[in-house]
């Protein structure tokens, strides 16, 4: 169809859309049939596809139909290539492609010896899984998980392989209910052999899908870290590429934030050795998975000492003085939750380190998570403090921190006055 013919037509005039469906649905004259296919692929990959005219006049089990003339291969990409982006519409769009019956149809393609017949196939079933755990499920009981992952072979295309590691990620996204731990147990060989590729898109795809199941619950995790990645995952936090440095630390940040057991085989592999502390803050996305991971790991005093002698606690500092509010606000988190396990000697290093002065000038935030996190921080410093007490107290006083909890003491937040004035009585040797 002429370009500007098909402009005409991209407002999806009733009685177009209507001829162009009726000839899609009338097998008896092939040529005419794959034509009016492809005029519809064409419409639903405008920029403004009349999806709503084209499902309420029936075009879905007239593209259903399509699918099922194997001796017609280009009929059935087109069919498939139209349901695909049908399924990527709103949610109702999705769940009236899957009535239709598209989806025994569309894992049969997965079984096409034709790699772009079966790509169509794996972006409309991505699609479909994508839209949430409803459809999710019920592909899967379908029994697309075997097939699927049957198609991650050496030899495939790179381009290939990152559309079927797209689909692999939806069914593996965070929704509620997650997917099953058997369907897990089949993924995650997959991905052990993915998390090894050389291209970089199929990586970071890989990534991020562990990292959705990392994000789970601690039995998850201990699914992630039994597959024996865990080294591979920590060590791809140097990698040369910031998106498949940024994606490898947020799956170990998830797998950090299991239990204590499971943040000590993390721990163990020295993870802090390749962050790139020269390049901190030369991305701002990367910054914050650096960011998220120190949050969510401070464990023990050997993983203080371990952020200490990498010249970590500088950067966190200049954060937490010259950082975007939200990354202040996990920067002072950070700072926090080394306090709860850091020893006195280590709690010199931070108080030397000029850390104070910023932490404390964040108390009176309007925040008052923030406000809890830097008041719980002090508390923890004091009781760390022993020959240290009068050395805190005082370098808090003299950053202006104590005139801050004071004016706390009368804050409407129950949880920060009662902070503020404990800290002022057991420290400070004052009376409200």
């Amino acid at each position: 169809m002429p370009a500007n013919r098909l402009n005409i037509y991209l407002k999806s005039e009733l009685p177009y859309l209507m001829m162009i469906i009726q000839a899609a649905g009338d097998a008896t004259k092939p040529q005419k049939q794959l034509s009016a296919v492809q005029e519809i692929r064409l419409l639903v990959c405008s920029e403004s596809p009349p999806i709503n005219e084209l499902i309420e006049n029936g075009v879905l089990p007239v593209l259903v139909e399509c699918l099922k003339e194997k001796g017609h291969k280009s009929l059935r990409y087109e069919a498939a290539w139209s349901l695909s982006n049908l399924a990527s519409g709103n949610s109702e769009h999705t769940t009236q492609v899957v009535a239709a019956g598209a989806v025994p149809y569309l894992l049969e393609l997965l079984k096409s010896p034709d790699l772009d017949l079966c790509e169509q196939a794996v972006w409309a079933l991505g699609n479909i899984i994508g839209d949430g755990p409803l459809l999710r499920d019920f592909v899967i009981r379908l029994g697309v998980v075997p097939p699927l992952l049957s198609l991650v072979q050496q030899d495939m295309p790179h381009q290939f392989l990152r559309s079927v590691i797209l689909a692999i990620g939806n069914l593996c996204r965070h929704y509620d209910p997650p997917i099953s731990a058997e369907t897990i147990d089949q993924i995650l060989p997959t991905l052990n052999v993915l998390i090894h590729h050389e291209d970089v898109e199929i990586l970071k795809a890989t990534l991020w899908t562990i990292s959705f199941l990392a994000d789970g619950s601690q039995d998850q995790i201990q699914m992630v870290i039994d597959t024996g990645m865990l080294g591979k995952l920590i060590s791809l936090m140097g990698d040369k590429e910031d998106t498949v440095r940024r994606a490898a630390m947020r799956a170990v940040g998830n797998i950090l934030s299991g239990n204590d057991e499971q943040c000590q085989k993390v721990l163990g592999l020295d993870p802090l050795s390749y962050f790139p502390t020269l390049a901190f803050f030369s991305d701002t996305e990367l910054r914050e998975e650096i960011l998220f991971i120190l949050r969510a790991s401070s464990r023990s005093q050997k993983w203080v000492q371990a952020f200490i002698n990498v010249g970590l606690l500088a950067k966190i500092t200049e954060i937490l003085g010259r950082g975007e509010m939200h990354e202040k606000a996990v920067a002072a988190m950070v700072i926090s939750n080394l306090t709860i396990n850091c020893n006195e000697e280590q709690l010199l290093v931070l108080i030397e380190g000029d850390v104070l002065q910023p932490f404390c000038d964040l108390l009176t935030s309007q925040f008052e998570q923030l406000s809890r996190t830097v008041l719980n921080g002090l508390r923890n410093m004091f009781e760390v403090s022993q020959s240290l007490a009068d050395k805190v107290a005082q370098t808090i006083d003299e950053c202006g921190g104590l005139a801050k909890i004071e004016i706390l003491q009368t804050h409407e937040d129950v949880q920060i006055y009662q902070l503020a004035l404990n800290i002022i009585e057991r420290y400070f040797g004052c009376e409200t």
